[in-house]
């Protein structure tokens, strides 16, 4: 087993997409990375799509693709969680692992490792992406760094912040440590549509820090509009792949109906929140 994981999820129209500039790029870019390492891609594609009972074909331009570091695992359809849960089971929580989560439409930055390498040795405990939600100062407070949208929004800002949510479409770096085996049962149990709100409650209620750093070569907007014009295409994200607006969680998201589960997620966040004073950042 190599100590880099990067894993990701799809559903059926993506994997055999009808468009020209679709997953296949994604991939492409993971695994053309300047890091010259080794690490492991790792998709994890259900037989059947759970949502309309569709099964999964492993499109010519999957099956074509010879670098033995892509790893196709068949598995249940666990939601958007399989993009990590799969791996998870995989992978002894013993072993010194390092996971990084992506997600199927973004063609990502040739240094997404490398980066995220150096995350890891600055912040060996946290969970670090470059995306997240409702940034705190280290005391527990809302931050307010701008006093606007953007400390909710908080995405290449040029400063490094604890939040509530990170958002795995900017990948997020953890170690198969932070997960035990109650994450299965905390999924089942509290887990929504969103994973990236499943996960870092998961964290929050184990007491592990979800940072959001930045790419020292990401532009500083100087404006609200400018900010929310451009966050979704700073690093580590080159471009979007082609895809329907009205599939996956944009659909998942329409039908949930968890507001119980989501008062319990944020109960979780303000509980880690106010009783960690030893975090640094």
């Amino acid at each position: 087993m190599n100590n880099i994981i990067i894993t990701l999820t799809t559903i059926p129209t993506r994997l055999d997409s009808t468009y020209n500039y679709n997953m296949k790029y994604c991939i492409e870019s993971l695994l053309n990375q300047s890091y010259t390492g080794n690490y492991e891609i790792h998709i994890n594609i259900p037989q059947i799509y759970k949502r309309t009972g569709e099964e999964y074909i492993i499109p010519p331009w999957l099956n074509s693709i010879t670098d033995k570091r892509l790893k196709i695992y068949r598995t249940d359809d666990c939601g958007s969680i399989t993009k990590l849960l799969p791996t998870l089971d995989r992978v002894d929580k013993k072993e010194d692992v390092i996971i990084i989560v992506v997600d199927d439409d973004i063609v990502y930055h040739e240094d997404l490792i490398s980066e995220h390498i150096k995350n890891r040795e600055i912040w060996p405990n946290y969970a670090v992406g470059y995306d997240g939600l409702r940034s705190r100062d280290i005391d527990g407070s809302r931050s307010n760094f701008y006093n606007d949208i953007r400390d909710h929004y908080f995405t290449a800002t040029g400063t490094n912040s604890l939040v509530d949510i990170l958002q795995h479409y900017k990948s997020i770096s953890y170690k198969r440590s932070f997960f035990g085996k109650d994450f299965s049962k905390f999924v089942d149990t509290h887990g929504t549509w969103c994973d990236d709100t499943t996960v870092s409650a998961y964290l929050a209620k184990h007491k592990i820090a979800r940072l959001c750093t930045f790419h020292p070569d990401d532009k500083l907007f100087s404006s609200v509009d400018e900010y929310l014009n451009n966050l979704r295409h700073t690093f580590p994200i080159i471009k979007h792949t082609e895809h329907d607006s009205l599939e996956g969680c944009n659909l998942t998201r329409a039908d949930d109906n968890s507001s119980d589960k989501e008062t319990y997620m944020y109960k979780c966040f303000l509980d880690d929140a106010y009783s960690n004073n030893t975090w640094v950042i």
